[in-house]
Protein backbone atom coordinates (compact mmCIF):
# COMPACT_ATOMS: atom_id res chain seq x y z
CA UNK A 1 0.00 0.00 0.00
CA UNK A 2 1.35 3.46 -0.88
CA UNK A 3 0.24 6.84 0.45
CA UNK A 4 0.88 9.84 -1.76
CA UNK A 5 2.14 12.81 0.27
CA UNK A 6 3.68 14.75 -2.63
CA UNK A 7 1.31 17.63 -1.94
CA UNK A 8 1.49 19.05 1.55
CA UNK A 9 -1.59 17.63 3.38
CA UNK A 10 -3.87 20.00 5.27
CA UNK A 11 -4.51 18.92 8.88
CA UNK A 12 -8.15 19.37 9.86
CA UNK A 13 -9.10 19.75 13.50
CA UNK A 14 -10.87 16.69 14.91
CA UNK A 15 -13.54 16.71 17.63
CA UNK A 16 -14.09 12.93 17.98
CA UNK A 17 -11.98 11.04 20.58
CA UNK A 18 -10.51 7.56 20.10
CA UNK A 19 -11.43 4.85 22.61
CA UNK A 20 -9.22 1.85 23.37
CA UNK A 21 -10.15 -1.69 24.41
CA UNK A 22 -9.74 -0.91 28.11
CA UNK A 23 -11.86 2.26 27.92
CA UNK A 24 -9.01 4.80 27.70
CA UNK A 25 -9.64 7.86 25.52
CA UNK A 26 -7.25 9.98 23.48
CA UNK A 27 -7.82 13.02 21.28
CA UNK A 28 -6.37 12.90 17.72
CA UNK A 29 -3.99 15.66 16.67
CA UNK A 30 -6.11 16.16 13.57
CA UNK A 31 -7.50 14.62 10.38
CA UNK A 32 -5.85 14.64 6.95
CA UNK A 33 -6.98 13.46 3.49
CA UNK A 34 -4.47 11.40 1.51
CA UNK A 35 -4.60 9.51 -1.79
CA UNK A 36 -4.01 5.81 -1.09
CA UNK A 37 -2.99 3.29 -3.76
CA UNK A 38 -3.32 -0.48 -3.38
CA UNK A 39 -1.13 -2.50 -5.74
CA UNK A 40 -1.22 -6.24 -6.41
CA UNK A 41 1.92 -8.04 -5.15
CA UNK A 42 2.49 -10.05 -8.32
CA UNK A 43 0.91 -7.77 -10.93
CA UNK A 44 1.88 -4.07 -10.47
CA UNK A 45 -0.58 -3.13 -13.24
CA UNK A 46 -3.53 -3.89 -10.94
CA UNK A 47 -3.80 -0.60 -9.06
CA UNK A 48 -6.66 1.15 -7.32
CA UNK A 49 -6.62 4.66 -5.80
CA UNK A 50 -8.99 6.26 -3.29
CA UNK A 51 -9.03 9.46 -1.23
CA UNK A 52 -8.97 8.33 2.42
CA UNK A 53 -9.28 10.24 5.71
CA UNK A 54 -6.56 9.54 8.29
CA UNK A 55 -6.66 10.51 11.97
CA UNK A 56 -3.26 11.44 13.37
CA UNK A 57 -2.67 10.29 16.95
CA UNK A 58 0.28 10.49 19.31
CA UNK A 59 0.62 6.88 20.40
CA UNK A 60 3.26 4.15 20.58
CA UNK A 61 2.55 1.40 18.05
CA UNK A 62 4.43 -1.10 15.89
CA UNK A 63 2.32 -0.01 12.90
CA UNK A 64 2.57 3.07 10.69
CA UNK A 65 -1.20 3.15 10.15
CA UNK A 66 -4.30 1.30 11.34
CA UNK A 67 -6.91 0.79 8.62
CA UNK A 68 -10.52 0.87 9.81
CA UNK A 69 -13.90 -0.04 8.34
CA UNK A 70 -14.28 3.01 6.09
CA UNK A 71 -11.01 2.13 4.35
CA UNK A 72 -12.20 -1.44 3.72
CA UNK A 73 -15.54 -0.22 2.38
CA UNK A 74 -14.01 2.39 0.04
CA UNK A 75 -11.77 -0.21 -1.60
CA UNK A 76 -14.38 -3.04 -1.41
CA UNK A 77 -11.78 -5.18 0.33
CA UNK A 78 -12.39 -8.83 1.23
CA UNK A 79 -9.87 -9.72 4.00
CA UNK A 80 -8.80 -13.22 5.04
CA UNK A 81 -7.18 -13.32 8.46
CA UNK A 82 -6.48 -17.05 8.16
CA UNK A 83 -4.51 -16.67 4.91
CA UNK A 84 -3.01 -13.27 5.82
CA UNK A 85 -4.10 -11.51 2.63
CA UNK A 86 -6.73 -9.19 1.15
CA UNK A 87 -8.47 -9.03 -2.22
CA UNK A 88 -10.03 -5.97 -3.88
CA UNK A 89 -11.48 -5.17 -7.32
CA UNK A 90 -9.72 -2.92 -9.85
CA UNK A 91 -10.75 -1.66 -13.29
CA UNK A 92 -9.34 -4.85 -14.88
CA UNK A 93 -9.69 -7.75 -12.42
CA UNK A 94 -9.31 -8.82 -8.79
CA UNK A 95 -6.02 -7.88 -7.12
CA UNK A 96 -4.36 -9.60 -4.14
CA UNK A 97 -2.05 -8.32 -1.40
CA UNK A 98 -0.33 -10.87 0.86
CA UNK A 99 1.17 -10.17 4.28
CA UNK A 100 4.83 -9.29 4.63
CA UNK A 101 7.05 -7.60 7.20
CA UNK A 102 8.93 -5.07 5.03
CA UNK A 103 8.13 -1.56 6.26
CA UNK A 104 9.87 1.31 4.40
CA UNK A 105 9.81 5.08 4.29
CA UNK A 106 10.80 6.27 0.79
CA UNK A 107 10.46 10.01 0.21
CA UNK A 108 6.80 10.75 -0.29
CA UNK A 109 5.60 7.10 -0.18
CA UNK A 110 4.84 5.05 2.92
CA UNK A 111 4.65 1.24 2.60
CA UNK A 112 2.57 -0.41 5.34
CA UNK A 113 2.89 -4.16 5.99
CA UNK A 114 0.16 -6.54 7.16
CA UNK A 115 1.42 -8.91 9.92
CA UNK A 116 0.56 -12.59 9.61
CA UNK A 117 -1.36 -14.53 12.26
CA UNK A 118 1.76 -16.18 13.63
CA UNK A 119 3.50 -12.83 14.02
CA UNK A 120 0.46 -11.39 15.80
CA UNK A 121 0.51 -14.25 18.31
CA UNK A 122 4.22 -13.70 18.96
CA UNK A 123 3.48 -10.08 19.85
CA UNK A 124 1.47 -11.11 22.93
CA UNK A 125 2.86 -12.10 26.30
CA UNK A 126 1.20 -15.08 28.00
CA UNK A 127 0.20 -15.37 31.66
CA UNK A 128 -0.96 -18.69 33.17
CA UNK A 129 -3.32 -18.96 36.11
CA UNK A 130 -1.70 -20.80 39.00
CA UNK A 131 -4.81 -22.94 39.61
CA UNK A 132 -5.43 -23.83 35.96
CA UNK A 133 -2.11 -24.04 34.15
CA UNK A 134 -3.72 -25.19 30.90
CA UNK A 135 -5.81 -22.01 30.66
CA UNK A 136 -3.87 -18.89 29.73
CA UNK A 137 -4.50 -15.16 29.43
CA UNK A 138 -2.76 -13.08 26.76
CA UNK A 139 -1.66 -9.49 27.25
CA UNK A 140 -0.10 -7.10 24.76
CA UNK A 141 3.68 -7.37 24.34
CA UNK A 142 3.95 -3.63 23.59
CA UNK A 143 3.18 -2.76 27.23
CA UNK A 144 5.97 -1.55 29.47
CA UNK A 145 7.56 -3.89 32.04
CA UNK A 146 5.95 -1.92 34.88
CA UNK A 147 2.49 -2.12 33.29
CA UNK A 148 2.91 -5.86 32.64
CA UNK A 149 3.85 -6.44 36.29
CA UNK A 150 0.82 -4.49 37.54
CA UNK A 151 -1.49 -6.26 35.10
CA UNK A 152 -0.10 -9.65 36.16
CA UNK A 153 -0.84 -8.78 39.79
CA UNK A 154 -4.40 -7.65 39.00
CA UNK A 155 -5.16 -10.80 36.99
CA UNK A 156 -3.68 -13.09 39.65
CA UNK A 157 -5.58 -11.35 42.46
CA UNK A 158 -8.87 -11.54 40.55
CA UNK A 159 -8.57 -14.98 38.99
CA UNK A 160 -11.91 -15.92 40.54
CA UNK A 161 -13.83 -13.65 38.12
CA UNK A 162 -12.95 -15.94 35.17
CA UNK A 163 -14.90 -19.12 34.38
CA UNK A 164 -12.10 -21.68 34.20
CA UNK A 165 -14.50 -24.65 34.25
CA UNK A 166 -18.25 -25.40 34.13
CA UNK A 167 -18.70 -25.13 37.89
CA UNK A 168 -17.38 -21.55 37.82
CA UNK A 169 -20.30 -20.39 35.65
CA UNK A 170 -22.80 -19.44 38.32
CA UNK A 171 -26.38 -19.02 37.16
CA UNK A 172 -28.62 -15.95 37.34
CA UNK A 173 -31.50 -16.35 39.86
CA UNK A 174 -34.81 -16.95 38.11
CA UNK A 175 -36.49 -14.17 40.09
CA UNK A 176 -34.06 -11.70 38.47
CA UNK A 177 -34.09 -12.94 34.89
CA UNK A 178 -35.49 -15.97 33.11
CA UNK A 179 -35.51 -16.88 29.45
CA UNK A 180 -38.47 -18.68 27.91
CA UNK A 181 -39.10 -19.96 24.39
CA UNK A 182 -42.06 -18.41 22.62
CA UNK A 183 -43.58 -21.74 21.58
CA UNK A 184 -47.03 -21.79 20.00
CA UNK A 185 -49.26 -23.49 22.66
CA UNK A 186 -51.65 -24.86 20.03
CA UNK A 187 -48.96 -27.17 18.59
CA UNK A 188 -48.40 -30.69 19.91
CA UNK A 189 -44.98 -31.20 21.58
CA UNK A 190 -42.57 -33.36 19.59
CA UNK A 191 -40.57 -36.14 21.25
CA UNK A 192 -37.69 -37.07 19.01
CA UNK A 193 -36.70 -40.72 18.82
CA UNK A 194 -33.54 -41.58 20.68
CA UNK A 195 -30.40 -41.56 18.55
CA UNK A 196 -27.92 -44.29 19.40
CA UNK A 197 -24.20 -43.49 19.57
CA UNK A 198 -21.09 -45.60 19.86
CA UNK A 199 -19.73 -46.27 23.33
CA UNK A 200 -16.92 -43.68 23.14
CA UNK A 201 -19.24 -40.83 22.15
CA UNK A 202 -21.89 -41.91 24.64
CA UNK A 203 -19.39 -41.90 27.54
CA UNK A 204 -18.09 -38.44 26.56
CA UNK A 205 -21.65 -37.11 26.28
CA UNK A 206 -22.66 -38.49 29.69
CA UNK A 207 -19.59 -36.93 31.32
CA UNK A 208 -20.33 -33.54 29.70
CA UNK A 209 -23.96 -33.64 30.84
CA UNK A 210 -22.88 -34.55 34.39
CA UNK A 211 -20.55 -31.53 34.44
CA UNK A 212 -23.37 -29.21 33.34
CA UNK A 213 -25.76 -30.70 35.92
CA UNK A 214 -23.22 -30.22 38.73
CA UNK A 215 -22.74 -26.61 37.57
CA UNK A 216 -26.55 -26.05 37.76
CA UNK A 217 -26.62 -25.22 34.05
CA UNK A 218 -28.84 -28.23 33.32
CA UNK A 219 -31.41 -29.91 35.56
CA UNK A 220 -33.15 -33.25 35.36
CA UNK A 221 -36.80 -33.35 34.23
CA UNK A 222 -38.95 -36.40 35.01
CA UNK A 223 -41.89 -35.86 32.65
CA UNK A 224 -40.73 -34.25 29.43
CA UNK A 225 -43.01 -32.39 27.05
CA UNK A 226 -40.45 -31.67 24.33
CA UNK A 227 -37.56 -34.10 23.74
CA UNK A 228 -34.57 -33.06 21.58
CA UNK A 229 -31.55 -35.25 20.87
CA UNK A 230 -28.00 -34.16 21.66
CA UNK A 231 -25.63 -33.99 18.71
CA UNK A 232 -21.84 -34.19 18.89
CA UNK A 233 -19.87 -32.00 16.47
CA UNK A 234 -16.11 -32.43 16.10
CA UNK A 235 -14.11 -29.24 16.59
CA UNK A 236 -10.96 -28.23 14.72
CA UNK A 237 -8.72 -29.38 17.59
CA UNK A 238 -10.23 -32.90 17.52
CA UNK A 239 -12.41 -32.50 20.61
CA UNK A 240 -16.19 -32.68 20.67
CA UNK A 241 -18.78 -29.94 21.07
CA UNK A 242 -22.21 -30.91 22.41
CA UNK A 243 -25.15 -29.39 20.52
CA UNK A 244 -28.89 -30.03 20.64
CA UNK A 245 -31.22 -30.71 17.71
CA UNK A 246 -33.84 -27.96 18.20
CA UNK A 247 -35.32 -28.06 14.68
CA UNK A 248 -38.75 -29.21 15.92
CA UNK A 249 -38.91 -26.50 18.60
CA UNK A 250 -37.76 -23.89 16.08
CA UNK A 251 -40.64 -24.86 13.79
CA UNK A 252 -43.08 -24.35 16.66
CA UNK A 253 -41.80 -20.86 17.51
CA UNK A 254 -43.40 -17.91 15.65
CA UNK A 255 -41.13 -16.31 13.07
CA UNK A 256 -40.20 -12.64 12.93
CA UNK A 257 -42.10 -10.99 10.07
CA UNK A 258 -39.37 -8.41 9.58
CA UNK A 259 -35.99 -10.01 10.30
CA UNK A 260 -32.91 -7.79 10.18
CA UNK A 261 -31.21 -8.60 6.84
CA UNK A 262 -27.47 -8.56 6.16
CA UNK A 263 -26.42 -7.74 9.71
CA UNK A 264 -22.74 -7.54 8.71
CA UNK A 265 -23.42 -4.73 6.23
CA UNK A 266 -25.73 -3.00 8.72
CA UNK A 267 -22.85 -2.87 11.20
CA UNK A 268 -20.44 -1.72 8.49
CA UNK A 269 -22.77 1.14 7.54
CA UNK A 270 -22.43 2.58 11.07
CA UNK A 271 -18.74 3.31 10.55
CA UNK A 272 -17.91 7.00 10.34
CA UNK A 273 -21.22 8.24 11.78
CA UNK A 274 -21.91 9.49 15.30
CA UNK A 275 -25.67 8.83 15.13
CA UNK A 276 -27.75 6.12 13.50
CA UNK A 277 -31.56 6.14 13.15
CA UNK A 278 -32.89 2.58 13.17
CA UNK A 279 -36.59 3.13 13.89
CA UNK A 280 -38.96 3.15 10.91
CA UNK A 281 -42.05 5.11 12.06
CA UNK A 282 -43.85 4.85 8.69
Amino acid sequence: MSIDTANEPVIIKCHIPNHGFSGESSWPLGRIELVVELVDDKNPQLVRSELIDFYVVSSTSRYNALLWRNFIRRFNIIPSVVHGLIKFPTMDEIATIASHQVTKLCGSVVHVSIPSIGEQLKSSAVIANHLHLDNRIKIGACLSAETKAKLHGILSANADVFAWQESDMTGVPRDIEEHKLNVNPSLTPVRQKKRHMDLKRSDWLCAEVDNLVRANILREVRYQTWVANPVLVKKADGNWRMCVDFKDINKACPKDNYPLPEIDWKVESLSGFRYKCFMDAY
